[in-house]
Order: structure tokens, then C-alpha cells, then sequence
């Protein structure tokens, strides 16, 4: 799939809505393009504006008529329903394009264009920066719409803890090098399914937290403790310098004002 795949999403939160709520089951493409056309003040549209809302999987097309993902009467009921319709396309949808800007949007914390598009032209050098802007524009606006930040912060900030907790637990205090295997311990203690790889290589991915964990592996004659793999290294043990919740609770903050 291409970057331009998603080049011809809506614009805007109420451009969703209005789309989504004219949209029928069975409803043939070519009055789904109507509908579309109409509602962007338009005497015609390309295909494009079709595709993308089904690559998107807010709906599927059989046999020329279209087959919804979503309950179309609950959503004319309550608007405030969008968000999680939207939320949870993208969260089923599987396409590189998507995963790797969510990504970024994650590691940069910013839906900042700017930057996210800086970010791409390091691996994707080759693609004009205008081009590659343009077509990743509304990604990011979906992104803003499910409030993917904001989500997101709540989950590392609810992994963080349990780390942190479990790793003073053991050490009683930061910057002192433990092993993983007893940290993991003592998650397990709050919960037997907690699993300690995928909480560090979750929360790595922040930037906010990635320089505050240090991740060692000691020499076979230092240590009989048990290996991990994190983030496609081999680790024993595990040092957190200072508080990983602080920088979080004032990003928060920040947001919230």
C-alpha cells in the first residue's frame, strides 16, 4: 500500500460525521459517491474519497454496494459515538502506513506535521516532502480526532507505575541495578498475566520514559539470572534512574490547560 492511500480521508471531525450518517447498508458506490460529493460541495468526485474510507474499514464493498462497520441508527442517536467508531477502525486497521505514523505520533509525542514528516524523510528520503505531507495529512487529523495522545499517555503512565512500584519494591530506591527476574516477580504479585517484556517495550517507545530505564546484561560469571529479550536485545537487569511518573503527570497537566 502506498502513501497516497489514505490521501483522500475526511478533513475534519464533522466531515466524518456527515459522511458516515448518510451512508446506508447495501447502498450502491456510485451513490455513495454522491453522497460524498454532496457533502463536500462538489459536483463530482473520484473514486478515491470511496477507497480510502474503505481502506480505512469503516466499510467493506460487495458487489457494489457497500457493507457498513459500524451501527449507523446509533451513531444518528448520538454523535458522541464517532470517536469510538473511528477508534476503532484504527485500532483493527492493519496497514504499515497507519501503524508507522501512529508510531511516530507515540515516539514524538506531537501530531506536529512538521516533525512527524521530518521523522519519515530520514527512511523515506526519496519521496518529495511536499507529496509525503499532503498525503499524511489526514492520518494525523484522524489521530487527533480519536485523541490517540491522550490514550496513550494514560496507558504508559498505568504501565510505568506498575514497573516503578514493583522495581522499588525490590531495590527500595532508584538508580540501583537489579535483576529483571525479581522485578518481574513482584509484578506478578499484583497480577499473574503481567508480563515484564511487554511493559518495558511498550513504554520504552516514550521518549519520556526510554532515557530514565537502564537495561544491562551481565556476563555469564556475574549473574545466573534469567535473560529477556527486550526491544531485540538481551537483558538481566534493570536500573530506573529517577521517578518515571513525574514528567508524565506534568505532560498531563500541560495538556490538560
Amino acid at each position: 500500500m502506498a502513501w497516497s492511500s489514505f490521501a483522500h480521508l475526511p478533513n475534519n471531525e464533522e466531515e466524518y460525521l456527515k459522511i458516515l450518517i448518510h451512508l446506508k447498508n447495501n447502498m450502491n458506490i456510485n451513490d455513495v459517491d454522491r453522497a460524498i460529493a454532496t457533502i463536500k460541495k462538489k459536483e463530482k468526485i473520484p473514486h478515491h474519497y470511496r477507497s480510502n474510507l474503505e481502506r480505512i474499514g469503516l466499510f467493506k464493498i460487495e458487489k457494489g454496494n457497500i457493507l457498513l462497520n459500524y451501527d449507523r441508527e446509533k451513531l444518528i442517536k448520538n454523535s458522541s459515538l464517532l470517536k469510538e467508531i473511528l477508534k476503532k477502525v484504527v485500532i483493527e486497521n492493519n496497514s504499515n502506513e497507519i501503524n508507522e505514523i501512529i508510531d511516530i505520533v507515540k515516539s514524538l509525542d506531537t501530531y506536529n506535521l512538521k516533525s512527524i514528516v521530518s521523522k519519515l524523510k530520514l527512511k523515506y528520503s526519496f519521496i518529495d516532502e511536499k507529496n509525503l505531507t499532503r498525503w499524511i495529512r489526514p492520518i494525523v487529523t484522524l489521530l487527533k480526532i480519536i485523541d490517540l495522545l491522550s490514550n496513550y499517555l494514560e496507558r504508559i503512565k498505568e504501565l510505568s507505575k506498575l514497573l516503578q512500584n514493583s522495581y522499588l519494591k525490590v531495590t527500595k530506591k532508584f538508580k540501583e541495578v537489579v535483576a529483571l527476574e525479581l522485578v518481574e516477580d513482584e509484578l506478578k504479585k499484583t497480577d499473574k498475566n503481567i508480563d515484564i517484556v511487554t511493559i518495558l517495550n511498550e513504554i520504552l517507545n516514550c521518549q519520556k520514559i526510554y532515557f530514565k530505564i537502564e537495561l544491562l546484561m551481565l556476563p555469564d560469571w556475574a549473574t545466573k539470572n534469567k535473560i529477556y529479550k527486550i526491544i531485540k536485545n538481551l537483558f538481566t537487569h534493570i536500573r530506573i534512574e529517577e521517578d518515571l511518573l513525574k514528567e508524565l503527570e506534568d505532560e498531563k497537566e500541560n495538556k490538560s490547560k
